[in-house]
């Protein structure tokens, strides 16, 4: 999908000029859809209203350069919708989602967005997004707004039974986990966010999914709240690759907004060729996760990432009169010194291949060390070995020191998590000297007779 760019939602949000005019026909008594609006009213000025392709969404708002940008943008998402679904966009029978850019006025700023819905006499419904742009706004705050009216829309299409105490209300796990999985589909993927759930899935189970509401949302830090968004695109993919998964997550849309039982019961309705329990929607869902998380060819690798492959790769492989092959580490290098000049620039080139390997989705600050490693094996396979032992010190105190950065930072991300996901408050020193702890306690379990043996063991094997 061709987003618009960020710049131009965030140049003509900045602007924040004009009004909206209240629009000229009487809307019906609305439908509640919870408790609170963004606005209580409209500003009585001259509107500039932008229909998107289809006429499916009517954009007003003081700006009309602003309004065709985001007409555009609701356009796409809704495309964006209907191929996830692999349907084809409907050019009528659908409700006109008008979607109001609040610029000016006095209102009190409660939420960033408000969907409302209204009946109109005769039969059908109005839905009105009304977006706050008085301050600064995001475009995935943008985009999570429109979201929720095209499956607001997509459930009232299919005519339910509502009266006067109706709630007609989008899970927000649903329409965020839908703008997620489109924009996977479309190559936006930060792989790291999957990785992060991956190992620690306690930070935003299923079950604290179904439990966010949209104030909780908007209250959550950037960090945690990138981590919500990653749980919920996973459950989302993962529902739409279940046996007729496409077909169940449409069914899922039409009745999502007026469903009022538990989110398990609604998903055994529309998949019920999955296991919809607690562990069940776990398992596909941790599934998913791993599955997101696999590196692409060309992804970049973090930094302890590189840091783990370096170290499996740096050793010579050495082939005996006995054709079996010994592994030494490069720091070993006397072992060339006894070679022929074309047994030693094979050896070495094994190696070098190895690197040149990895350089390719190292970390950027590998980059370097990686090459620094390729001109010391040049010097090797010239049998020119002096000074190459206080190269390869130094190199290993640069690995060193940028590993223990690496590691601190994960530390500080996931101390981060811990505590914003379990409501705790704490320092960050505390939670480091119980990681040191930890470590002191695994090395001092090793050092003991027979973990002294195994290494030993292993060094001879390595040699």
């Amino acid at each position: 999908m061709r987003y618009l760019s960020y710049s131009v939602i965030f140049l003509a949000f900045s602007i924040g000029v004009g009004g909206c005019q209240e629009l000229a026909e009487e809307a019906p008594k609305a439908v509640p859809v919870d408790e609170g609006v963004v606005v209580e009213g409209v500003g009585e000025l001259k509107q500039r209203v932008s229909t998107g392709v289809n006429k499916q969404f009517k954009v007003s708002g003081d700006s009309l350069h602003l309004n065709k940008s985001v007409t555009a943008l609701c356009d796409e998402l809704s495309k964006g919708v209907y191929d996830l679904l692999g349907e084809k966009r409907p050019e009528s029978g659908f409700y006109v989602v008008n979607v109001i850019l609040y610029s000016k006025g006095n209102a009190k700023r409660q939420n960033i967005f408000r969907t409302t819905v209204a009946r109109l006499e005769g039969g059908g419904y109005r839905i009105e997004l009304v977006v706050d742009i008085r301050e600064q706004i995001d475009r995935s705050d943008l985009e999570a707004g429109v979201m929720q009216a095209i499956v607001m829309e997509r459930t009232l299409r299919n005519d339910p039974v509502l009266n006067d105490d109706s709630v007609v209300e989008v899970p927000r796990w649903v329409s965020d986990g839908l703008l997620g999985a489109i924009k996977w589909k479309e190559g936006d993927r930060n792989r790291g966010l999957y990785e992060v759930l991956t190992r620690r899935p306690e930070l935003f189970s299923v079950e604290s999914l179904f439990k966010k509401s949209q104030k909780n949302i908007h209250e959550m830090g950037e960090t945690v709240r990138s981590l919500y968004e990653a749980s919920a695109t996973a459950l989302v993919m993962s529902l739409s690759r279940q046996r007729d998964g496409k077909r169940g997550l449409a069914n899922m849309l039409g009745e999502v907004a007026v469903f009022e039982g538990e989110p398990e019961e609604l998903l055994r309705k529309n998949f019920a060729a999955m296991n919809v329990g607690t562990r069940g929607l776990q398992k596909v869902w941790n599934l998913q996760l791993a599955e997101m998380s696999v590196p692409r060819m060309i992804d970049t690798n973090t930094l302890m990432e590189t840091e783990d492959k370096l170290r499996e790769v740096m050793f010579y492989s050495l082939v005996g009169k006995d054709r079996l092959e010994r592994r030494v580490a490069m720091k070993d290098f006397d072992v060339l010194g006894g070679m022929g000049v074309e047994e030693r620039r094979k050896v070495t080139m094994i190696l070098r291949q190895d690197l040149v390997q990895l350089s390719y989705r190292a970390y950027p600050d590998y980059q370097p060390v990686l090459a620094e490693y390729g001109f010391i094996l040049t010097s090797l396979a010239r049998g020119q070995m002096d000074g190459v032992a206080e190269r390869l010190e130094r190199l290993e105190n640069e690995r060193a020191i940028m590993y223990e950065n690496g590691e601190r930072a994960r530390d500080v991300l996931d101390w981060y998590q811990l505590s914003q996901a379990r409501n705790l408050k704490g320092d960050f020193t505390g939670y480091q000297r119980l990681l040191d702890r930890m470590k002191r306690e695994q090395r001092e379990g090793e050092e003991n007779a027979v973990s002294s043996y195994v290494n030993g063991v292993q060094k001879l094997m390595t040699r």
